[in-house]
């Protein structure tokens, strides 16, 4: 599972420090425990930071290879990945290979899972942006096209699959904006071999503390979908 943060996504990633607030939430003190009651797979954890930089300025990279910057979406598709094959025994198959995020982080990895499908299978989206929306943009319109969930999620339905699997986590209070850009975009494209489910976190807000601790129940579906390890000989 590769697990991404939200802004500023640089120097660190917010998933990796081992808490948030005074619940002292650890994305890996939890999955563990779900896999010991049975509740998901075990999960090897890859918490890559999402940026090359600071988004300063309101610059931020969207996790995509925009022309002459920083090639973002490689990094997290390609070698991230890589590195993770090249050190742990991990399973070559798409059904062993899922995102988790917030945020910007959560447009990156709904990107990602809809551009290669034949390489991720599943994702849980916290609170995610849907639509690139980085300045840095500007000028190549063709290629932010390209880098579009909507547009990809569309494509996918034309080719009729392989069959993908997000899990959305909104809180009540988050921005309803980001609320209705989440269901808008399950009943427009939420069908075929994209399936989507909403976990709605009653009063929760826009932070990695009210997605990790309500995200038990997206875990447990989208592990539903994954293929697991087998014990090594």
């Amino acid at each position: 599972m590769i697990a991404l943060p939200g802004g500023p996504g640089n120097d660190s990633n917010y998933w990796s420090v081992g808490e948030f607030g005074p619940d002292r939430l650890s994305l890996e003190k939890s999955v563990s425990q779900w896999y010991k009651e049975g509740r998901s797979k075990p999960f090897l954890l890859a918490m890559p930071v999402l940026d090359p930089g600071p988004d300063t300025h309101g610059i931020y990279w969207v996790a995509s290879d925009i022309p002459s910057q920083p090639k973002t979406g490689t990094w997290l598709t390609e070698d991230v990945p890589d590195l993770m094959k090249a050190n742990f025994r991990t399973i070559k198959d798409r059904a062993g290979w899922s995102y988790m995020d917030s945020s910007t982080g959560g447009f990156a990895s709904l990107k990602a899972v809809l551009k290669h499908p034949g390489k991720f299978k599943t994702d849980i989206a916290n609170g995610p942006d849907i639509v690139p929306d980085s300045p840095l943009w500007r000028g190549h319109e063709k290629e932010m096209r390209e880098n579009n969930p909507k547009v990809l999620a569309k494509r996918l339905a034309a080719a009729k699959g392989p069959d993908v699997y997000v899990a959305f986590q909104v809180g009540t209070k988050e921005n309803a904006a980001t609320i209705n850009a989440v269901k808008n975009f399950m009943a427009a494209y939420g069908k075929g071999p994209v399936h989507t489910g909403l976990w709605e976190i009653p009063d929760g807000t826009h932070n990695g503390a009210t997605y990790l601790k309500e995200m038990e129940g997206p875990m447990q579906w989208i592990s539903e979908q994954m293929e697991g390890p087998t014990p090594s000989s």
